[in-house]
């Protein structure tokens, strides 16, 4: 069995529980339609705060559905599915990676639905068509590690309650403790080093540039891609070190 037919089985699966698709949708999309027009910051001084925070949300997005992709493991296993894959002649690796490409199909719908509200609220992208394709592959990188993490996270806990606890306690804090809010220049001095040390402040920081500046700020996009393929082949390696040495 190759990755696109586990990419495919997942995709079937996923639709077929769309509130896994509607759960992870609906918070990303309050934030985007209610809170940036309503909670225009104080500290931010510009002409549109949509397009401001639109970088943030975008993360989250990421981080709640490909952080939750690992819940279908759980639901595979109560199925059988999980078993008659693992004792399959299928390369571990090929299982790990039709887990991640499902999430990235989950997380770029759910990231072009909040593209389309955004551009009613006047958002430009004012790098362009490159600005457009550099968001597209800085969130891919974003997906692979969190989608890896939440595969590896699958393997270790055992119930599906442990899993969504764990998940749920560091999403929202992760968003928080970032500059998806305000600029770092405006955050509290005790906040500054945990915000400096969380990943998701640069990706953030390098897909709000692509977006609000004209010109691309090549040494902090590279170094952004740098960061994410090094937590990104760690995660997946540690899934796929779980899932090899799983009995």
């Amino acid at each position: 069995m190759r990755t696109f037919s586990i990419v495919l089985r997942n995709v079937k699966w996923r639709f077929k529980n769309m509130e896994t698709i509607i759960m992870t949708l609906i918070q990303p999309l309050i934030w985007l339609l209610l809170f940036t027009t309503m909670f225009q910051s104080e500290t931010y001084v510009g002409d549109n705060y949509t397009a401001y925070t639109l970088p943030g949300i975008l993360i989250l997005v990421t981080l709640t559905s490909s952080g939750m992709s690992g819940i279908s493991n759980y639901s595979w296993k109560s199925e059988g599915i999980f078993y008659r894959i693992f004792i399959s002649p299928v390369k571990r690796s090929s299982i790990v990676l039709g887990h991640i490409f499902d999430a990235a199909i989950l997380t770029f719908v759910e990231v072009f639905i909040l593209l389309i509200f955004s551009f009613f609220l006047s958002v430009k992208i004012a790098t362009g068509i490159l600005g457009c394709l550099l968001i597209i592959c800085l969130i891919f990188f974003c997906v692979f590690f969190v989608a890896s993490l939440s595969y590896a996270l699958s393997m270790i806990f055992k119930t599906e309650n442990s899993f969504l606890a764990i998940v749920n306690t560091f999403t929202l804090p992760i968003f928080f403790v970032s500059t998806s809010l305000m600029s770092y220049e405006y955050i509290p001095a005790a906040f500054k080093i945990p915000v400096s040390l969380n990943p998701f402040t640069y990706v953030i920081n390098s897909i709000r540039d692509l977006i609000l500046q004209n010109s691309i700020n090549w040494n902090s996009i590279l170094g952004t891609f740098l960061l994410f393929l090094i937590l990104g082949v760690s995660a997946f390696l540690l899934a796929l070190h779980l899932l090899k040495t799983r009995n």
